[in-house]
């Protein structure tokens, strides 16, 4: 390893002397850089080179580069002679991407940044010498050669390589190929269909350019000499800064680019072409000139992939980039309208489409909204189902915010969305769902044709509807606890009534919402900041809460109800188990420690029970560390306890002997978990309990899932290090 270390380092020697001689770096500079390149060199033979090595190795090189370059534009005059040391750090750091790419030729990343680099080596000497760069993109295409050899299946990889072959080597066809080559592999992927697309309707639009430069389309070169007259245009011909600006163009594509330009084009115009050839070479009666090949790509695309709206909508949002689309608009939408025609969202679409290309501003956005609309009565029509409602409702609602400051439009949205919460209202059965029902209160909210009974009357009767949706009781909870203090609301919303119906309905219905737990608990501590019920009370329905939800954990892990739902459930147990310990620290003074919960779990909530053994306490401003002790008790003995909950109580704890408890509490919870483990021993360590945390690491070396034992381990020396 040293003799090919020592090698490499020896076939720097020439850099170094040109470096030196031309005054860029100094003899200590240079000994620091020829330091720090031997510890880069002796990491990238050990036999475990990580990824890592290779790009810290690679940006020392690239900073070393952009010095050397600053200082020769600093000392040296523009356009100096070319010597060793301005390409062999270049060279260097293709050598250090060469070896990282077969040592980690699965990292396709990697790769990536290989030709990222090579890139902007090319930008960088683009105003040097042709050879250097002509080199750069020779090497750019056998780097993407070999980076889809290895990784055939990833489509950015052919995306870029088409990229180069179109905007480097300027060869459309090669570019072409390499994307159909790339839908051969995965014809599944839907971003090499649409880069394909956008590759046509560019060839497309590059040739229709230069027909108008040309004069083939008369009526083109005469629209167009008629506004330069109107406009007095001043063709200025191309000029040498601009030039030496462009840099990344080819010398045939600039001659070529400056010859069309300094085209008269009026003599273009008249060209003695015959009718009958300028028939031919018409840009209506050519098939490719009008999409044909971009049609049939679209078709291909979404036969392989027919069931996406998405993928659709992005293919028209690159016609809107290009002229004379309408042809292929109508046919994406078409295709639209014919495969989802019970798709509401689709529906929903196809009536707006048209609003994209309009502004708020815009003098035709009265008859665009218009039309949107008539759109959605006519779809409505065919398609009555509570899906297509809900689009429509949204449409009206988003537009009323838009237009909430022009008033006509603003009254305009206000009476069709009245109209259509009344025409859902009446047919109920059909066109109501539980989604449907929120949208509808959420809009009524906005609108003053309805009042709070008839707000409250709706999610009533939506409740009833759909028992089992936690947003709509979320709605008619959140309205309740608003009219609380509301005297005149209090045979509505007394505080017995709105408990029994969290208790009773709501959180039996919805017991996985997060929100409707949230806002019974945000009641809860309302009711006892009012000392209308006790810290025992508040512990009784925090425990409560915290049983049902993982009764619903345990139904969940032994049914086929999934992964996902289960992690919901997980995350909801730790919720609650945090912010019961959050109240219990927050609490005032005078309670100096709260009950066991074997002294409080068969207690049922009174809501006129006189609570006047309790005074009104300051709270203490470090928080009531004996509460917070008692509910991490109740918790960790009742209510299996989560690793989210043993951090917060670390956090609050403010003993260190209690921590280590709590550190080994947490590290029971899962003990394969390596980051509770890693956290102990940081703790330790900060703590200066070296002895401890030896024995610690030993017992989590024993614990740790295999997969992770390296990590582990590399992660505790580097604690060590610090």
């Amino acid at each position: 390893m040293a003799e090919i270390v020592q090698y490499r380092l020896e076939q720097m020697v020439g850099e170094l002397e040109d470096l030196e001689r031309r005054g860029l770096f100094t003899k200590n500079e240079l000994k620091a850089i020829v330091k720090k390149r031997t510890k880069f060199e002796y990491a990238l033979r050990r036999r475990r080179a990580c990824r890592a090595d290779f790009l810290r190795y690679v940006e020392f090189e690239t900073n070393v580069d952009a010095l050397r370059r600053q200082r020769k534009q600093r000392l040296e005059q523009k356009g100096g002679k070319t010597s060793l040391s301005d390409f062999s750090i270049t060279q260097r750091i293709i050598s250090i991407f060469e070896r990282a790419v077969v040592r980690h030729s699965e990292d396709v990343m990697l790769w990536i940044q290989f030709i990222e680099f090579i890139k902007s080596r090319r930008r960088l000497s683009s105003g040097d010498k042709d050879d250097e760069d002509d080199g750069h993109t020779r090497l750019l295409g056998r780097v993407f050669a070999r980076a889809i050899s290895a990784h055939p299946y990833e489509a950015q990889l052919w995306i870029k390589a088409a990229a180069h072959e179109l905007e480097i080597n300027m060869n459309g066809n090669a570019a072409r190929i390499l994307l159909q080559r790339a839908l051969r592999l995965i014809p599944d992927n839907q971003q090499v269909w649409i880069e394909y697309f956008r590759l046509e309707m560019l060839l497309v639009e590059k040739i229709k350019a230069r027909r108008r430069v040309l004069g083939i389309d008369r009526g083109d070169v005469a629209d167009e000499k008629a506004a330069e007259e109107e406009s007095g245009f001043i063709d200025v011909p191309q000029l040498d800064a601009e030039e030496s600006a462009e840099g990344g163009d080819s010398v045939v594509e600039k001659l070529t680019e400056q010859t069309l330009a300094q085209l008269d084009r009026k003599q273009a115009a008249q060209l003695d072409l015959s009718e009958e050839k300028r028939a031919v070479m018409s840009q209506h009666t050519n098939a490719y000139l009008q999409g044909a090949v971009a049609q049939v790509v679209y078709e291909q695309a979404i036969r392989s992939i027919s069931g996406d709206l998405e993928f659709r909508q992005e293919f028209l949002s690159i016609l809107k980039q290009f002229s004379d689309t309408d042809k292929l608009r109508d046919l994406v939408l078409a295709s639209i309208r014919r495969d989802f025609a019970a798709d509401a969202h689709a529906q929903a679409f196809l009536c707006t489409e048209h609003l994209s290309s309009v502004s708020i501003e815009s003098p035709d956005v009265v008859d665009a909204l218009k039309q949107a609309v008539e759109n959605f009565q006519n779809t409505l029509n065919e398609l009555d189902s509570p899906k297509m409602w809900t689009e429509y409702v949204a449409f009206l609602v988003q537009w009323l915010d838009t237009c909430k400051d022009v008033d006509s439009l603003r009254l305009f949205f206000v009476a069709l969305l009245t109209r259509a919460i009344a025409a859902i209202g009446e047919q109920r059965d059909i066109r109501l769902d539980a989604q449907l029902a929120v949208d509808c209160a959420h809009a009524m909210q906005k609108l003053d044709s309805f009042d709070t009974m008839s707000l409250l009357n709706w999610l009533v009767d939506s409740t009833q509807r759909f028992p089992n949706s936690a947003e709509l009781w979320l709605c008619r909870m959140e309205m309740l606890v608003s009219l609380s203090d509301d005297q005149a609301m209090g045979s509505v919303a007394s505080t017995s009534r709105i408990t029994t119906l969290f208790e009773n309905q709501a959180l039996i219905q919805a017991p996985q919402s997060r929100s409707l737990w949230d806002l019974w608990f945000d009641w809860t501590e309302k009711c006892f900041s009012s000392q209308l019920i006790t810290a025992d009370q508040v512990q009784s329905r925090f425990m409560a809460a915290l049983m049902r939800v993982m009764q619903q954990r345990t139904q969940a892990a032994t049914s086929d109800g999934g992964s996902k739902q289960l992690a919901q459930l997980q995350s909801l147990v730790a919720h609650l188990q945090i912010r019961y310990v959050d109240w219990a620290w927050k609490l005032p003074a005078a309670h100096k420690a709260l009950s066991p919960f074997g002294e409080i779990a068969h207690m049922k909530f009174n809501p006129d029970d006189e609570n006047d053994d309790e005074e009104v306490v300051q709270e203490q401003t470090e928080g009531n560390v004996a509460a917070m002790r008692q509910a991490c008790q109740n918790i960790s003995r009742h209510a299996f306890p989560t690793l989210a909950f043993y951090r917060r109580c670390i956090e609050l704890e403010p003993e260190a002997k209690n921590k280590v408890t709590l550190y080994e509490m947490a590290c029971r919870v899962d003990e394969s978990d390596a980051e509770a483990w890693l956290d102990y021993l940081r703790f330790l360590i900060d703590t200066r309990h070296l002895g401890q945390a030896s024995v610690v690491f030993w017992r989590a070396t024993k614990l740790v899932s295999e997969d992770r034992q390296a990590e582990f381990e590399a992660a505790y020396q580097n604690m060590l290090a610090k």
